[in-house]
């Protein structure tokens, strides 16, 4: 499959999107500022230190590292993280299985965010960040060895051509690791949602609608998981011990709203964070 363009109704919801995630200004500093008041050495820090207020998806950090225990075995050397947010999962893709990433986000203050703090934790030689489209990447055929979407699959109607696109820059026996807020029951959700602000760019899918556009793609799909589990362990320790940032660094007051609606849902039995790990025949 070639590199292809958007169109005019992809833009539409692309522009709706940039609204929703990127209206947060002074990202960095406010980033900084909250570190620093927690006693954080802001000229020498982890990136773990960032991890409450980076992994932007269910289960944080804790879930990134359960995720890439389905990949590791492949021992991959490159990585395109879709949907990169401010870096997070990136820079611990790039710790934890010592490859180099690249990250693509449509929010150009995400990766601006991005880059800037990976240069402070110093993994700028290792994790590199883009502006870009996942409908239509602009990144030759079989580059990456992995290929992570972690939560964003949630703000795409078209999942076939996404997994088709995912599927052509993955090199043969590549994995595409999918992490998504699924449906798992019928009923009606209160907005806001940490993906969504309003209906039209929010297009969740439950486990056949991801099974079958992965194997559209040409991809071998596994055993959906369900990591309630994790994302519940992930919570008490976060309340147990306060991140001194979170996401409301990233996303403004507003997050604290969407969480709970996200919660709700959650225990309601709706929705669940799942996995599925497609693999590219080689």
């Amino acid at each position: 499959m070639a590199r292809g363009r958007v169109s005019d109704e992809t833009l539409v919801v692309t522009n709706k999107l940039e609204a929703h995630y990127g209206r947060h200004d002074g990202l960095v500093s406010d980033i900084l500022a909250g570190l620093s008041a927690a006693g954080y050495d802001i000229d020498s820090l982890d990136p773990t230190a960032l991890s409450g207020a980076d992994e932007f998806h269910l289960g944080g950090r804790l879930a990134t590292i359960a995720l890439l225990e389905s990949v590791r075995e492949k021992q991959p050397e490159s990585v395109l993280d879709v949907g990169c947010g401010i870096g997070g999962p990136a820079r611990t893709i790039a710790n934890e299985l010592d490859v180099t990433t690249l990250g693509i986000d449509l929010t150009p203050s995400f990766v601006e965010t991005a880059t800037e703090l990976t240069a402070r934790v110093g993994l700028a030689g290792r994790v590199s960040f883009k502006v870009g489209n996942a409908l239509a990447l602009d990144l030759p055929n079989e580059q990456f060895d992995l290929v992570t979407l972690l939560h964003v699959g949630m703000n795409i109607a078209d999942r076939p051509r996404l997994f088709a696109e995912l599927a052509r820059v993955l090199r043969p026996g590549g994995q595409v690791l999918v992490y998504d807020i699924m449906r798992i029951a019928p009923g009606s959700l209160t907005l806001p949602m940490p993906w969504a602000s309003s209906d039209d760019h929010q297009h969740l899918g439950d486990v056949d609608d991801y099974l079958g556009a992965l194997r559209a793609a040409g991809l071998e799909a596994g055993e959906p998981v369900d990591h309630r589990a994790i994302v519940s362990t992930a919570l008490r320790r976060a309340a147990d011990a306060p991140p001194p940032v979170n996401l409301s660094n990233l996303m403004g007051p507003d997050f604290v709203e969407m969480f709970s609606n996200l919660r709700t849902a959650v225990a309601a039995g709706l929705v669940a964070p799942m996995q599925i790990v497609g693999s590219k025949p080689g």
